[in-house]
């Protein structure tokens, strides 16, 4: 059974019509019937005036002023949490509201408590959130971090299980069902996110082009090729044969010459997982992850092509672990075809020296029926810490707060500036939606810290780095595999066994 499952589109829903109750003319008569009486049906509409889906929290649920202590990464308290006061910007604007909304609906305080916690730093903001559940000193009532942090601090017993409280509905579109569907485990259910975190939507990823380089080198339509399912990986090889030029003429290949393609961070080399449709983790029949399938002809295939191509291939970028200067090279016009992330846009809004374009990743091959979306681990998931001082409050809080981000803070990014301001034609806000609705979520992913982090060893073994070896697929699985299948099975084991 494979083990990602696509992210489910956004819910269409209809106003309901109001039903107007009909009255006749009344005549005197002898007759002693009363006359009839206008009745027109008071209707209840569970969506806003934008047609957004309204929550089902009770409208009179009100936490007496208290504080609701939630925390959160710095890098990211300024582009997804907290703003402090209406800036005029669509989306600064847009999270201030969501949190207005929230305190006023529940009488509560939000509290961001803001700490160091991207990957160098993890040990910080982690230790800081064991240390408090152990403690038992009630110092957070929901903590939100970098998704794959996340499941090592689960299976050690200290987040309250989602599924158990009130409040959280999980069928709603503001969570993403696919992540939630992927991560629940015997009906438990850890951690989640959704809307709640702007950055599942800024963190998928795609790839950038540059239109007059595509022009230049006569490819054919690439958003033609999109439309019809017929971008693909051969595809993009096929375009950058040729590209590369040895500008400065030092004969060597460098960050100072052009390429066909690159990624802005070779991190995101693994996002051809989720592209390529590749199985990390198969289900047994009750729905438990049992086994590791990562090493299946597929895969193996999967990585032969890719270490060909960053190891190989002249026309693809150098490696450039360290500096990761290929983002600017392409605002330069260096490079045709860039892998980034939706944040990226706005870096390269003011680049007025060409246009450019934006395609999801390419598909394994044209028999893949749709293409596959990856989001970088960097969003946040939420949790409510076991020891959270009202985990009822919590739970209404979070809810209030995904939902609230669904119907403002989502549409004032994903429509207004990711579509609208950063968009330079009316193709890529098609292609925006076809990525976004090919998002895959796994099991293999999110909690593979736990079992020999399988998504970063099949990047690491493509690019040589972090004590593995180049290429060859098979052999390194064949070495990797034991060890993960152990910490695969005590993870299973661990989460079903857990209150």
């Amino acid at each position: 059974m494979k083990t990602k499952r696509y992210l489910a589109s956004i819910l269409a829903i209809s106003l309901l019509a109001a039903m107007s109750g009909c009255g006749g003319d009344t005549t005197v008569t002898s007759d002693t019937t009363a006359p009839a009486t206008d009745t027109t049906a008071e209707v209840v509409s569970n969506t806003d005036a934008n047609g957004f889906l309204l929550d089902e929290l009770p409208a009179d649920l009100d936490f007496g002023g208290e504080t609701v202590n939630i925390l959160i990464r710095t890098d990211v308290k300024d582009t997804e949490f907290y703003v402090e006061e209406a800036t005029g910007d669509v989306v600064d604007d847009a999270i201030y509201g969501r949190n207005q909304a929230v305190q006023e609906r529940l009488n509560v305080e939000l509290n961001f408590i803001d700490m160091a916690g991207n990957a160098n730093e993890k040990h910080i903001i982690m230790g800081a959130l064991r240390q408090s559940v152990l403690a038992a000193d009630g110092a957070y009532d929901i903590a939100a971090l970098i998704s794959n942090q996340l499941p090592e601090l689960a299976v050690e017993g200290l987040f309250a299980d989602m599924m158990s409280l009130p409040y959280l509905d999980f069928d709603k579109p503001w969570w993403a069902n696919a992540l939630t569907e992927e991560l629940s485990i015997g009906g438990k259910l850890y951690m989640a996110s959704g809307d709640a975190s702007l950055g599942v939507i800024r963190d998928m990823m795609c790839i950038f082009f540059n239109k007059e380089m595509a022009e230049q080198y006569k490819l054919p339509d690439l958003y033609a090729l999109v439309f019809d399912g017929k971008w693909t990986y051969d595809v993009l090889m096929n375009s950058i044969k040729g590209v590369y030029a040895d500008l400065n003429g030092d004969t060597v290949r460098d960050e100072n010459d052009q390429y066909g393609y690159a990624f802005g961070d070779p991190n995101q080399s693994y996002g051809y997982i989720e592209a390529f449709d590749l199985d990390i983790v198969e289900r047994d029949s009750d729905g438990f992850p049992e086994k590791l399938v990562f090493g299946s002809e597929k895969v193996i295939d999967a990585h032969t092509m890719l270490t060909e191509m960053v190891q190989n291939n002249p026309d693809f970028g150098v490696d450039n672990w360290n500096k990761r200067t290929y983002d600017d090279n392409f605002t330069v016009g260096k490079v045709l075809f860039l892998n980034g992330q939706f944040k990226d846009t706005s870096t390269y809004r003011d680049v007025d020296n060409f246009d450019y374009g934006v395609l999801p990743m390419p598909k394994f091959d044209e028999e893949q029926k749709d293409y596959g979306t990856c989001v970088r681990a960097t969003y946040s998931s939420f949790v409510i810490p076991k020891t959270a001082n009202d985990r009822d409050m919590s739970a209404a809080v979070l809810e209030c707060f995904a939902s609230e981000s669904y119907r403002q803070v989502s549409p004032a990014y994903y429509e207004s500036a990711l579509k609208v301001k950063y968009s330079r034609d009316d193709e890529s806000a098609q292609v925006y939606d076809i990525i976004k609705g090919s998002v895959k979520f796994s099991f293999g992913v999110a909690f593979g810290y736990a079992f020999k982090d399988p998504q970063n060893t099949f990047k690491n073994t493509l690019w040589g780095v972090d004590g593995f070896k180049v290429g060859n697929w098979a052999t390194q699985y064949a070495k990797w595999e034991p060890a993960a299948s152990e910490g695969l099975k005590k993870t299973v084991d661990t989460l079903r066994g857990m209150e």
